[in-house]
């Protein structure tokens, strides 16, 4: 399984070679010109993508309930678990007897800071879901690192252009701490362990026969690493940056919901399509593939609430998780509600 995570994260930084720049904020060049390291020519972004970035949120402390959901949420960090963010219902008492299932969470660019995805994050939690983000709450900014624009996006290539060779640390600056597959595994285990712990506030309240690994860009190459971890259910794998399996005989049986943005503003579109190809067909495989209209890499995850994309993910996991075929409707059969949608591809859908 280390093999494989290492395989999948090394998929995922060939394909942002030039975009950790992007992700932490600094604008990409304008497209003219072939840009410094030997790298292929940049596209142009066109006009007409989906801002990322708008309506932008209004910052409001940790503590304050969030999300359109039944039980609006909070982020925190919890004891024992100093390198994730917990996002939960902020009044667990009016859950009653209901338990809440588990959703893992990797960063885009596999950052480590907890709080990065917040208001997607809040958003499915105030749906009955506890949240585990990989990383620590980063320092107090004014909620800088819980918004983003456009000229955070990651720089387009060539489709057909040779790999970028990695990009090497600059001199006298350590790499930066990654989430990764490990981190990740002693996440579930501390969730299964937190629910069997009396004394928690959450003991006997999280539903841990029912976990969620999800993860964008490079984190969705960390979630698509659990594909026979036998403690997770379901996978998300969110402009995922993977294109192979190569050493995997087997993609396994998981449902897994695959989304990602428009070829001409997703870095990593063409790099899903061959992932797509690649285990689409083996036996038991259960995928849905699609991809949006004028969405760019980064989505609407740090829209308010998450934008568009957080009512997919909650009934993605409310179909896989709490059994709701209601919500399994979004995604099943050839009149499902992503397919009849005109901002939408379905490249692959389920089976009622």
């Amino acid at each position: 399984m280390k093999n494989v995570t290492k395989l999948l994260l090394a998929v995922g930084f060939m394909s942002l070679i030039g975009g950790a720049q992007a992700q932490n904020g600094t604008p990409p060049p304008d497209g003219q010109g072939a840009p410094a390291g030997g790298r292929a020519p940049r596209a142009t972004l066109a006009p007409g993508y989906l801002e990322p970035g708008l309506p932008q949120p209004p910052y409001v402390s940790a503590d304050t309930p969030q999300g359109s959901g039944p039980h609006p949420a909070i982020m925190a960090t919890e004891p024992g678990a100093e390198e994730f963010v917990a996002y939960y219902p902020a009044d667990l008492s009016a859950l009653g007897n209901k338990k809440l299932p588990a959703v893992m969470w990797i960063n885009g660019s596999c950052t480590y800071l907890g709080n990065k995805f917040r208001h997607f994050l809040t958003e499915i939690a105030s749906h009955d879901y506890f949240v585990l983000a990989g990383g620590p709450m980063g320092k107090p900014d004014d909620g800088k690192s819980e918004t983003i624009t456009i000229a955070s996006n990651n720089p387009l290539q060539n489709p057909e252009a040779p790999p970028a060779p990695a990009a090497a640390p600059a001199p006298g600056r350590a790499p930066n701490k990654l989430v990764t597959h490990e981190q990740m595994s002693q996440g579930i285990d501390w969730v299964t362990a937190e629910n069997n712990r009396k004394g928690s506030k959450f003991y006997h309240k999280l539903d841990t026969k029912n976990i969620a690994v999800m993860g964008q860009s490079c984190g969705g190459g960390v979630a698509a690493s659990f594909h026979t971890d036998p403690r997770v259910k379901t996978l998300g794998l969110w402009s995922a940056a993977v294109n192979r399996v190569d050493g995997v005989e087997k993609w396994g049986t998981k449902p897994t919901l695959m989304l990602g943005g428009d070829p001409k503003y997703d870095v990593v579109f063409y790099m899903n399509m061959k992932m797509h190809e690649t285990v689409r067909d083996q036996p038991g495989v259960k995928l849905f593939y699609a991809w949006r209209n004028n969405m760019t890499h980064l989505g609407t995850y740090r829209q308010t609430n998450g934008g568009e994309l957080s009512p997919i993910a909650v009934a993605w996991l409310d179909w896989q998780l709490k059994g709701s075929k209601a919500a399994g409707a979004m995604f099943a059969g050839k009149d499902c509600g992503l397919c009849s949608n005109a901002h939408w591809h379905v490249v692959n859908r389920l089976a009622k």
